[in-house]
């Protein structure tokens, strides 16, 4: 039996190592096992066993196994977190206006009048599906119809119906473009819509698409001096030429004039005021052309500028540019002229002188040679032209002769031995007469009527070279004929509106009504603002009686005044149609003081006005009615005078 020291593994080991039938395993494990391959327990205990590295096979398997366990069960963390979150922060888990897309696709540029292709697509990226869905496009001004054209395009509706989670809708669509070159016209995009199982409806505005006109659809342009002399006639020649495959309506052209013009006319006249004209409709290559004429003032080196617009009215009724297709500025400078020019009527200048029908009319052309050099053989030529003008009153002043063929007076050398030669700084001037027509010529009366003097001086002056060089210097004066107006006061008893009472001849200390009729008759210019004013004597009563009711007649007693207010009187009332006439009445109760005199019915009578065309203030008096009945055809003699 082994003692205990013999159990020990000390002792066991070294008997293995020195027993010599264990001799070639000794030398074996010398030959195979080294100091690295040989593991030894910590405790010198029986139970410690010595292990060939090779025995280590069966315990790797365990750590492979933990190390499989740990990964699964962190993913398993990572898996239950993301799926808390995705619970809990889901974007798409709860319907919401953020989850539906509206995409439009628009062309970067558009040719006027040629349609446009348009396409909108609608996304739900909700887990709802959406019961309800239509979708609105708003369009700029200036949109038309695919379809009709003519037709204006503002707003265009489009029924999805409903689109389920997830789906998409495609909608395609066409629409024409107009407006000015390089314009951006605005594409809006709403979508009216309702989840499923909810009732309420929503809108989901989309983000402002723009597409940019590529051309105008109407060329406009306009061919104007670019040099002129101050008070010289200037002439516009407009042309608006339509650039579209489609018919345009509405079309307008605007001109802008500059400070310093006076329109004188255009061909073809204006539609509304003096620079606006309504086109109408323009067909496809249509063009409209207008020539504009006026005198520019102002001072040498000034620059005016003229700002000509083409467009569309809203509507039919429209009286201006609404949309605008184009627009050209042109500018013009003021040079000075070679011969100084200056027109006087009647001794003032004439752009301020209004001319009375039927007056004669001095006119003067002073002249002033501006240059340096001196003018050779000048020539003045004064045009007169207008409705108004009567030609047989036109007589040339001295050296002066009057061309009827054209209305033309002519100076030179011939007459006036002063235009042979014209010295640097000389001056001088010519004369003329002429007288405007009656205001009304059979049954028909002058409207705003004109008289226009175009005065011209031209000559030739010799350069440093010695050669002549051809000169001219224009000036245009418009002058405006004043209307005349026509007022008459008178009284009646018998005739008129009223039937009057008491005697006639009128008694003493016994009442007698008259009837006072006030009459306007305007020939040729618009009066605006008229009045008519009148006072009654002191023995005379307001009666109250106004015929017709709807005229501004009134009595005021504080001033014991008759007080007419008409406003504006056309032109050509009294002609070809009615006068404007007001009746009323008023009490006479004669004194004995009055006995065998006509007493005055009303007094210090006076009509104001202005005439709206020439600027003139109108004040006419008239003298006192009295009992006199000479307009009344009824009334016989000595109906007149007060009897005791």
């Amino acid at each position: 039996m082994d003692t205990e020291y013999e159990r020990s593994r000390i002792e066991r080991l070294k008997r293995g190592l020195y027993d010599p039938e264990g001799r070639n395993a000794k030398n074996e494990h010398r030959a195979t096992l080294s100091p690295s391959d040989i593991e030894i327990a910590n405790n010198w205990g029986d139970t410690t066993v010595v292990k060939d590295h090779d025995e280590e096979g069966p315990g790797a398997p365990r750590v492979g196994v933990l190390k499989a366990l740990v990964i699964f069960a962190v993913l398993t963390v990572l898996g239950s977190g993301g799926y808390l979150l995705y619970e809990y922060f889901d974007p798409f888990a709860n319907p919401s206006e953020k989850n539906i897309e509206i995409a439009i696709d628009v062309p970067v540029g558009v040719t006027p009048g040629i349609p446009a292709e348009l396409t909108i697509r609608v996304t739900n990226k909700n887990r709802v599906a959406l019961g309800y869905a239509d979708l609105t496009l708003s369009y700029s001004e200036g949109t038309r119809s695919a379809d009709n054209p003519d037709q204006d395009l503002r707003d265009e509706k489009k029924s999805f119906g409903a689109i389920a989670s997830g789906g998409a809708v495609l909608y395609r669509t066409k629409a024409i473009f107009l407006g000015e070159e390089n314009a951006e016209k605005e594409i809006r995009a709403s979508l009216d819509y309702r989840f499923e199982g909810i009732n309420s409806i929503f809108t989901k505005p989309s983000e402002i698409r723009s597409v940019r006109l590529l051309a105008a659809p109407i060329n406009l342009t306009v061919d104007i001096l670019k040099e002129i002399n101050a008070g010289q006639l200037l002439e516009l020649s407009i042309s608006a030429l339509s650039n579209t495959v489609i018919p345009l309506r509405d079309v307008f052209v605007k001109v802008e004039y500059p400070l310093g013009f006076t329109f004188t006319n255009a061909e073809p006249k204006p539609d509304f005021g003096t620079n606006i004209w309504r086109v109408g409709a323009l067909p496809p290559s249509g063009k409209f052309a207008l020539k504009v004429r006026g005198i520019l003032s102002g001072a040498e080196g000034e620059e005016k500028v003229f700002h000509t617009s083409v467009g569309v009215g809203n509507d039919k009724t429209a009286r201006d540019i609404d949309t605008l297709y184009g627009n050209a500025l042109s500018a013009v400078s003021l040079t000075r002229s070679f011969i100084g020019i200056d027109l006087l009527l009647n001794g003032k200048p004439a752009k301020d002188v209004p001319v009375p029908f039927g007056a004669r009319v001095e006119g003067v052309v002073n002249w002033q040679n501006n240059l340096d050099a001196k003018i050779e053989q000048a020539e003045i030529e004064v045009k007169l032209s207008g409705a108004a003008l009567s030609r047989s009153s036109i007589v040339a002043g001295s050296g002066g002769f009057y061309r009827s063929s054209d209305n033309t007076i002519i100076w030179d050398s011939r007459g006036d031995n002063n235009l042979a030669l014209l010295e640097a700084g000389a001056r001088g001037g010519v004369s003329f007469f002429f007288q405007p027509l009656p205001p009304v010529s059979g049954n028909q009366a002058l409207v705003n009527p004109i008289i226009t003097a175009e005065v011209t001086i031209r000559g030739r002056r010799i350069s440093e070279t010695g050669v002549p060089e051809e000169i001219k210097s224009v000036k245009v004066e418009s002058v405006r004929v004043s209307s005349e107006v026509q007022f008459a006061s008178r009284a009646v008893y018998y005739a008129g509106p009223f039937t009057n009472s008491g005697p006639i001849p009128p008694k003493v200390e016994q009442e007698t009504t008259y009837t006072v009729i006030w009459s306007i008759v305007n020939t040729s210019n618009r009066i605006s603002d008229a009045e008519v004013r009148a006072v009654l004597p002191i023995y005379i009563k307001w009666y109250g009686s106004v015929s017709p009711g709807s005229e501004n007649l009134s009595y005021n007693p504080s001033t014991n005044e008759v007080i007419w207010l008409p406003g504006d009187i056309p032109a050509g009332t009294g002609i070809g149609k009615p006068p404007r006439e007001v009746a009323f009445q008023v009490v006479l109760t004669p004194s004995l003081s009055q006995v065998k005199t006509a007493p005055d019915l009303i007094t210090g009578t006076v009509l104001t006005g202005t005439d709206a065309f020439s600027g003139v203030s109108l004040l006419q008096g008239k003298p006192n009615v009295s009992t006199v009945l000479s307009t009344d055809p009824k009334a016989g003699q000595d109906t007149d005078l007060v009897v005791p």
